[in-house]
């Protein structure tokens, strides 16, 4: 009897979660149809046929010791350009005619590369394309005819152009894929950058379709910077893709050409500016009437046993074009022409791939732009020293305007490295969540060098040494200088570190972020004679325009006549001397002559007694 009823109540169980479980498929079930029939679907659009181009960067492939050929493009090696067949086609999702993500299908292009390794070719032959994601973000994967990955483009900057019928996918990084890698024998070239992708697709717009933002939470924009308080805000949310981009020797030093990639964000949600992202040459829009757009610089940093250096320094990347990703609102042109994929609206993401940031077209020298205001004019700067308009020069020269590395300096045991990242936005209000850092491992095979990111974080590298907050009873600390409507900002840090017998090792760190005019000597009040083997580090390898040691009776280091500190560098000193104490360190800003200084309180070396110095203090 007790067995029946124990049967009896199981059997009940079971049906009881029997019933619920068909009633929460049942429900799921419903949940998807609803989703699906809440997408209109004149929202999913379609492209096919076409062009596929893309450029080899020929550095690379003779670090990683591969060649890429092709008889349809014999004569003009290293630039390939292959048909995207009527066969099949891309689906994405557009509301309101701006790219948001792939949906389905795919792509066919029959091309005839070869990829060649000294050994064994690998032919690649017709390739299939399909859409993924790449994290966040979307992206393409190629496959041969038996399924194998052979390549992935991500970092996609999408240009739906309704009116001209094409889908516009540009600058992508064209990077080996994992199949490839294997059948190369190269697993560690999985995701190697070697090129750039461009593909120019038909397109088709559903009935239906709306192809623009109008009304709505759109009506009254853009809202420019300051207009009704509204504010700029762009930070950086991830970086990635840090690769290395050929290797050149001068001087006798072998350099690598390092460069990162970037995603960043309008972090202003509907109250908060929209940000102008035209590009260079394009002619005169609102609000500044010109081509106003941020640019972009990378650097470099080594820490080894406590002491950080900058040992790399890119010129700048002039942005031309945001994606307008996972937005909160994407209003399109804003009613002005030619201004689609040129406003980064609220909430909007946007992506540049290390291939792009790399490129000649876009990179120039920093000192043409003023960091504190975001102000570049483009006549007559390096793109035109002709003074004619328009673009008539680029970074052609063999590591020009690229962030070029010493060897020597990516090879240190035990070092630890960080790449960070700076945009520089006209009116921001907070230009330190614009700027990032990651940490680097790098593993050589051949002449090329494969990087591994993590730690991803915002803010500036000078934070990472020394957070902001840090106690100085620990012998370290971290000051920042703001003065936005003066000279800008910079931070100095500090770490000291006990050697025994009353002797510290002294290490400050001083980093210029928008200081336009440069900053021309850093000095303590502390006599000079108490500091030994005094050392100066800045990021190139001139000795000539080296800080020295002032004259004056309080220790300082001064730069010579025009060889003050630029914009986004770091300069590091380093001294030994008496235990940690408050004191005062002075920053002159412009040139030596300058009377422009400020004081800023942060630990200094201890006045000890004059006696304990002259090495009879026994």
């Amino acid at each position: 009897m007790m067995n029946n009823r124990r049967n009896g109540l199981l059997l009940n169980r079971f049906v009881l979660l029997c019933s619920i479980l068909l009633l929460s498929l049942s429900a799921l079930a419903q949940s998807n149809t609803d989703r699906a029939s809440s997408i209109n679907p004149a929202q999913i659009w379609s492209a096919w046929g076409g062009e596929m181009h893309f450029e080899v960067f020929q550095g690379v492939l003779d670090d990683i010791e591969l060649g890429v050929v092709s008889n349809l493009n014999r004569a003009n090696q290293g630039q390939f350009d292959f048909s995207v067949e009527n066969l099949g086609s891309l689906e994405f999702y557009a509301p309101d005619g701006a790219f948001s993500h792939f949906v389905d299908g795919r792509l066919t292009v029959r091309s005839d590369l070869a990829i060649m390794t000294g050994i064994q070719p690998v032919e690649v032959g017709v390739m299939h394309v399909r859409g993924i994601q790449s994290g966040r973000l979307p992206g393409l994967a190629f496959y041969d005819v038996s399924g194998n990955e052979m390549f992935i483009a991500d970092y996609i900057q999408v240009e739906v152009e309704a009116g001209q019928q094409e889908l516009v996918l540009g600058n992508m990084d064209f990077k080996i894929g994992r199949d490839l890698a294997g059948m190369l024998n190269r697993p560690y070239l999985e995701g190697q950058v070697f090129g750039i992708l461009n593909m120019t697709l038909n397109l088709n717009v559903p009935v239906g379709a709306l192809t623009a933002t109008r009304g709505g939470a759109c009506d009254g924009r853009p809202v420019w910077p300051g207009v009704g308080g509204a504010q700029a805000d762009v930070g950086i949310i991830s970086m990635g893709n840090v690769s290395d981009f050929g290797t050149f020797s001068s001087g006798g030093e072998t350099f690598d050409i390092i460069a990162p990639g970037a995603t960043l964000k309008n972090l202003q949600g509907l109250d908060g500016a929209d940000v102008p992202w035209y590009s260079k040459f394009s002619g005169e829009f609102p609000p500044y009437n010109n081509d106003q757009h941020p640019y972009l610089i990378w650097n470099l940093y080594r820490i080894d046993n406590d002491v950080m250096l900058q040992i790399g320094r890119s010129a700048a990347k002039h942005a031309f074009l945001t994606l307008n990703f996972n937005c909160t609102i994407n209003c399109g042109d804003g009613g002005i022409p030619d201004a689609d994929g040129h406003i980064l609206w609220p909430g909007c993401e946007d992506v540049y791939g290390s291939g792009t940031n790399n490129s000649s077209g876009a990179l120039g020298p920093r000192f043409e732009i003023n960091p504190n205001t975001g102000i570049f004019v483009s006549t007559g700067s390096f793109f035109d020293p002709g003074s004619t308009g328009s673009q008539t020069n680029s970074s052609t020269g063999t590591g020009e305007n690229r962030m070029n590395v010493m060897r020597s300096d990516l090879q240190v045991p035990g070092a630890e490295y960080f790449v960070e990242t700076w945009y520089v936005i006209r009116e921001d209000v907070n230009i330190f969540n614009t700027m990032s850092t990651q940490r680097l491992a790098g593993t050589l095979n051949g002449d090329n060098w494969n990087f591994a990111e993590t730690e991803f974080t915002v803010g500036p590298m000078i934070d990472r040494w020394v957070p902001p907050g840090t106690n100085p009873n620990t012998g370290s600390q971290n000051v920042l200088f703001a003065d936005p409507g003066r000279n800008g900002h910079f931070k100095l840090a500090v770490k000291s570190v006990d050697l025994g017998g009353g002797q510290f090792q002294w290490t400050y760190m001083l980093a210029n972020y928008d200081v336009d005019i440069g900053i021309s000597e850093l000095g303590f009040n502390v006599p000079a004679g108490r500091m030994n083997n005094t050392s100066f580090h800045d990021v190139d390898q001139d000795d000539t325009n080296d800080w020295t040691l002032g004259a004056g009776p309080d220790f300082s280091i001064q730069a010579g006549s025009g060889d003050e500190m630029p914009w986004g560098n770091s300069y590091t000193i380093s001294f030994i001397a008496g235990p940690p104490t408050s004191g005062q360190a002075t920053i002159r800003f412009g040139d030596i002559s300058s009377t422009d200084t400020v004081n800023l309180n942060i630990l200094v070396p201890e006045l000890a007694e004059e006696f304990l110095t002259d090495g009879f203090e026994n």
